[in-house]
């Protein structure tokens, strides 16, 4: 397989390094859903499954997905399409799977369907990415974290925060983190190539209403006023 580089974000780089847990959480716009896409794809190709061995299997997760237009997929879809990445190089999409190299596997599920025996299917599976994960369950993560077993496996998780109590948060955000995670906070300062259409929705939200700048687009917790106003 040709070589492949993609550029990394200096906000992201802490991510590269090998880590059971690895976070992003911060405002719209920061490349946090891009640079997990991304990650996913060079790992894969990093793992092909020489010498008999199956290439990687990974699973991409949000609390809820009716359907997979709600996944991740389109957009790791876009990336292999950007990547001028094929089944020449062991990758093809299919309806509701994409294959990856060594006959790996990338699924899209969404974690209210799994149960404490269904789960068990993910045995074998060695990264496992949580989009959108401020809507995470307690039973959910309870569920995941111990079925990711395989040597060298990794959970990611990716959101825009909502509130301190929610479980991602409590669980990764706290005083005492698990062992070998890496957090990080990103916005869309962080971003080079954030693009000049969501500015100019940035700059109207920090004008009209500060609150929802700093939730929306820097990733601070939304304010019980604000949240008051999004119910009504």
């Amino acid at each position: 397989m040709r070589d492949l580089k993609i550029e990394t974000a200096r906000a992201f780089v802490p991510l590269l390094q090998p880590s059971r847990y690895k976070a992003a959480h911060g405002g719209r716009g920061s490349g946090k859903s891009h640079f997990f896409a991304e990650k996913l794809i060079e790992d894969c190709i990093a793992e092909p499954g020489e010498s008999g061995g199956q290439g990687m299997r990974s699973v991409c997760i949000r609390e809820v997905q009716k359907d997979l237009a709600q996944s991740s997929k389109l957009l790791i879809e876009t990336k292999l399409k950007a990547l001028e990445l094929g089944e020449p190089d062991g990758f093809k999409v299919f309806r509701d799977v994409i294959q990856t190299p060594g006959d790996g596997l990338m699924i899209f599920k969404g974690m209210n369907d799994y149960t404490a025996d269904s789960i068990k299917s993910l045995e074998g599976f060695k990264r496992a990415w949580w989009e959108e994960a401020q809507t995470a369950t307690s039973l959910s993560l309870e569920l995941l974290r111990p079925t990711l077993r395989a040597e060298g496996s990794e959970i990611w998780f990716s959101w825009n925060p909502d509130k301190n109590t929610d479980p991602v948060d409590a669980f990764l955000r706290c005083e005492d983190p698990p062992p070998d995670s890496v957090v990080i906070e990103v916005n869309f300062t962080d971003n080079p190539n954030f693009p000049d259409v969501l500015r100019a929705e940035m700059e109207y939200d920090r004008k009209r209403d500060f609150d929802k700048y700093m939730h929306v687009w820097q990733g601070k917790y939304k304010k019980q006023s604000q949240a008051l106003v999004f119910k009504n």
